[in-house]
């Protein structure tokens, strides 16, 4: 679908890009066929599609997979849906917002995979709640911002709370950056296609995840400051406390949050929950 056909599209149905829903519609045909071939999708999967929008995405899902749910927030694109539904009868849709939406529950028993074209500002959001949910994926494709997606591949030195939350359950990768020319609206950034194959294992063991989450968003909260400090002003530990929790978790007390590797997050946060 290129930039006519999708503007032609819309005019049928009398809609235009809403941007509070984020919406920039891709229109680069070879890049949708990239984040298909990039899933894997086979005609024995389950998909859940995030933002299904103009069903250009949808189309080539369908296409292969057993079967396609897609999760739609925005209810001025119901008319296309309605019009998939007929073309396709592995088909179903839902206008909600996938924040909320109980897809496990759609899933439940079965394998899925993700594969989406998500506004940037829920990208976050999202994958937190994919890697954390408690039947997850199998895998994840989806179309982000070039920068988030080089932020969620992040090694230590450079590590993100959305990194480690995304690095604690799978294994990020990078596929390919996407022009801003390949969207109708042109956004004003580069995208890229991020695949996180979730471990079938858990490879870190985490006793209580909201406790562990806790403590890292009140280290982050001080990135630039030396972790000894962080433990000090945002947890409120003492400093004989603190001394003893970095010498237990072998830490030294000049490194800064980010440089921390996610085993060393573990170690540390263990002691400190100690």
């Amino acid at each position: 679908m290129d930039i006519i056909e999708l503007q032609n599209l819309l005019r049928r149905y009398g809609l235009k890009p809403n941007f509070t829903y984020g919406q920039n519609f891709l229109v680069d045909d070879l890049v949708l066929q990239n984040i298909v071939d990039a899933a894997a999708i086979s005609a024995a999967d389950n998909v859940l599609e995030i933002g299904p929008g103009v069903g250009n995405l949808t189309r080539l899902l369908c296409g292969r997979a057993k079967l396609v749910l897609s999760i739609e927030k925005d209810p001025a694109m119901l008319p296309i849906l309605k019009s998939l539904k007929k073309d396709y009868k592995n088909f179903r849709y839902e206008v909600a917002d996938a924040l909320v939406y109980d897809f496990p529950k759609f899933f439940a028993g079965q394998e899925y995979k993700v594969v989406a074209n998500i506004p940037y500002y829920v990208t976050g959001k999202i994958l937190q709640m994919l890697m954390t949910a408690e039947h997850k994926p199998t895998s994840v494709v989806v179309l982000t911002q070039k920068e988030v997606a080089q932020n969620v591949c992040a090694k230590a030195g450079d590590l993100s709370i959305l990194a480690i939350s995304v690095q604690l359950y799978g294994e990020p990768e990078l596929i390919r950056v996407v022009s801003a020319k390949s969207f109708y609206p042109v956004p004003k950034v580069d995208s890229a296609i991020l695949k996180i194959d979730v471990h079938k294992r858990a490879e870190f063991n985490i006793a209580d995840e909201k406790k562990f989450f806790g403590v890292l968003r009140a280290c982050f909260a001080g990135k630039r400051k030396q972790i000894h400090n962080t433990l000090k002003n945002n947890l409120h530990l003492d400093q004989n406390s603190v001394g003893r929790i970095l010498e237990a978790a072998k830490i030294k007390p000049e490194a800064r949050p980010q440089e921390l590797s996610i085993p060393q997050w573990i170690k540390l946060i263990e002691k400190i929950q100690g």
